[in-house]
């Protein structure tokens, strides 16, 4: 006798991760793909900030203060 022939599903690769989206910061479950890019995107905001910290550059909040 053979093995059946079964029709393989393929299911997305889905985590919960903590990620800030329009400012808020939300639990969201993300593929592997959005997570790599998610997380670029978020160390790339982060090196901007921390620059501008360093720098001294004031920001548009303490400026009108």
């Amino acid at each position: 006798m053979r093995a059946t022939k079964k029709r393989t599903v393929w299911q997305v690769n889905l985590h919960s991760v903590k990620v800030t989206y329009m400012g808020v910061r939300r639990t969201m479950r993300l593929c592997t793909r959005c997570l790599r890019r998610v997380k670029e995107e978020m160390r790339k905001a982060q090196e901007v900030k921390k620059k501008t910290v360093e720098e001294g550059i004031p920001s548009i909040t303490s400026a009108s203060a």
